[in-house]
């Protein structure tokens, strides 16, 4: 019976053993290689991930001496969050923050994004083109805005619009059916500041 007993309860641990075993290298581990996803999906997984917080820069419309410019405002990233994901996802969202307006236009939404080569194609929704009512300077702070948050990320070179997957020819004056230069955006947008 006593051997029987041992025979029994090493059967039982060989097996408990076995199953961790199992779930152990069973388990898929966590990536942070750079996925592709199209651009249509609504999330996008980078190699910029951060396992601290940082800090990312979002631009909004001041006033300054009576005529509009950008400034910069900040929001905090968490751990384990796209810093790029977090400053797109600042930049549409609504209502005035810091005592300053937001430059993109009301309703419009993120529907995806992807950096590849150093090239960012964010796609928006319909809102972005249809809901724009802000004319040249309008236009320029908009379009400023997009390129300067974006242009935080050494990853970032170049920036295509897309609107529900399209490109747009433009929302008035600024040609937006090729990439733009992010470093374009100090000088080329935004008031000229």
């Amino acid at each position: 019976m006593k051997h029987r007993s041992k025979i029994i309860i090493a059967t039982v641990l060989a097996a408990c053993v076995a199953v961790g075993i199992y779930l152990v290298t069973s388990r898929k581990p966590e990536s942070t290689a750079q996925s592709t996803v199209a651009v249509t999906q609504p999330k996008t997984v980078v190699k910029v991930k951060t396992n601290h917080p940082l800090t990312v820069k979002v631009y909004r419309i001041a006033i300054d001496n009576d005529q509009p410019v950008l400034r910069e405002t900040e929001s905090t990233v968490a751990p384990g969050k796209n810093p790029i994901e977090i400053a797109l996802d600042r930049l549409i969202e609504q209502g005035d923050k810091h005592g300053m307006a937001n430059p993109i236009p009301r309703g419009t939404r993120l529907l995806g994004w992807k950096v590849k080569g150093g090239l960012a194609q964010v796609n928006f929704t319909h809102e972005f083109r249809d809901n724009f009512t802000g004319g040249s300077d309008g236009e320029g702070l908009t379009i400023g805005a997009i390129l300067r948050t974006l242009s935080q990320f050494p990853e970032i070179k170049r920036v295509q619009l897309l609107v529900e997957g399209q490109s747009i020819d433009t929302l008035g004056n600024i040609d937006l059916s090729k990439p733009l230069d992010v470093m374009g955006a100090g000088s080329d947008y935004g008031g000229g500041n």
